[in-house]
């Protein structure tokens, strides 16, 4: 497999996940939370193709993203290109993980990153993302991506095979 069919894989696996996102998993809610397919998308791309692959994976989810959420236009694909690239610098820094490590970081990540989103729409003027009810939405969002990494990361591995890092 060469270079232009591993992105393309990955192109095609993020469109998929987006619109499965859009269409199916919005409506899956638990406590009125939904998964946070998106983030755990972006999140689990820097833990299988580095910081470089999970920032540009991230950026462009957060984009697809940003063109249907009526928030302000860009902050989610800020936002998931520096937990792509941050989860990714770690991983390639640091864990060298077992799968269950990585399940973990997902869900760490997810938590972490909905409560960054929160934070910094509201330092830029949107309302109503710091509420009450947000840490029952990181929570029951963390649980979901726990549950939801792990084939995740079985797609990204099968997107990049021959692009993945070598390994110490």
């Amino acid at each position: 497999m060469n270079r232009v069919s591993g992105h393309a894989r990955g192109a095609l696996l993020a469109l998929t996940v987006l619109l499965l996102h859009l269409a199916l998993f919005s409506d899956l809610k638990v406590l009125g939370v939904a998964p946070e397919l998106p983030l755990a998308l972006a999140v689990t791309a820097g833990l299988v193709g580095g910081s470089e692959r999970g920032a540009v994976a991230g950026f462009a989810i957060g984009l697809g993203i940003d063109l249907y959420l009526p928030t302000l236009f860009g902050l989610s694909a800020f936002i998931y290109a520096v937990w792509g690239y941050s989860v990714g610098l770690l991983e390639e820094r640091i864990f060298r993980s077992a799968w269950w490590i990585n399940v973990t970081i997902t869900a760490i990540a997810t938590m972490v990153g909905l409560l960054t989103y929160a934070l910094l729409g509201e330092l830029l003027g949107e309302t109503n993302l710091y509420t009450d009810n947000l840490y029952v939405v990181m929570g029951v969002a963390a649980l979901y991506s726990l549950v939801l990494s792990v084939p995740l990361l079985g797609m990204w591995r099968w997107s990049w095979p021959t692009l993945g890092r070598p390994r110490r």
